[in-house]
């Protein structure tokens, strides 16, 4: 009888066991307002998003949002904070003839170059109406950007124990013990 139920059981429950998780991602983006000109005149807002799928590879997506248009915009990353601006032909990434759109986005692939580490992002928008803009503006002379994203995860990620799914692959491993002592015991009894 137990041994009928354990082979039912593993028969429903191990097929679970052994499905992968999709990528993680990260549940708290980063969202900064974009300020223009000296003053920090709010323009629209600029919402940064970093995941990693479960070998370490990274995505940062950056969506930016403002209302009055957009003519070009530029983005830096760095690993360490931008003190100062950097000039926006300099960055590595870059839309231009945007035309007065009211939004974009970028969506950079990483790879595992800032694996476990804060990402800093200069993010350069120049409004439809010619206005120097930053999100997250920073006084100075002349005034600048810096965001910076937190890492989704630290240190090496974790090989998932039968595909993710701990609770059920202890459970597949706990009934299919069951089943082997079942089986023991009646082998045992003929002998």
């Amino acid at each position: 009888m137990i041994r009928r139920l354990s082979i039912l059981l593993c028969a429903v429950i191990a097929p679970l066991a052994f499905v992968v998780p999709s990528a993680s991602a990260d549940p708290s983006p980063v969202t900064s307002p974009i300020g223009a000109g000296n003053n920090n005149q709010n323009i629209g807002s600029a919402t940064f998003t970093r995941s990693a799928d479960n070998s370490g590879n990274e995505t940062l997506t950056v969506d930016i949002s403002v209302p009055g248009g957009i003519a070009e915009d530029h983005l830096c990353l760095s690993t360490t904070a931008f003190t100062s601006r950097v000039s926006p032909g300099q960055c590595a990434y870059s839309h231009q003839n945007l035309g007065g759109a009211t939004s974009d986005q970028y969506v950079v692939d990483l790879g595992t170059t800032y694996f476990g580490q804060t990402l800093y992002a200069q993010l350069h928008v120049t409004t439809s109406n010619g206005a120097t803009a930053y999100a997250g503006w920073q006084p100075g002379n002349p005034f600048y950007g810096n965001v910076a994203i937190d890492a989704v995860a630290k240190g090496v990620p974790a090989a998932p124990l039968l595909g993710g799914f701990m609770p059920l692959g202890l459970a597949v491993l706990f009934i299919g013990g069951i089943g082997l002592v079942a089986w023991r015991r009646r082998h045992s009894i003929a002998s």
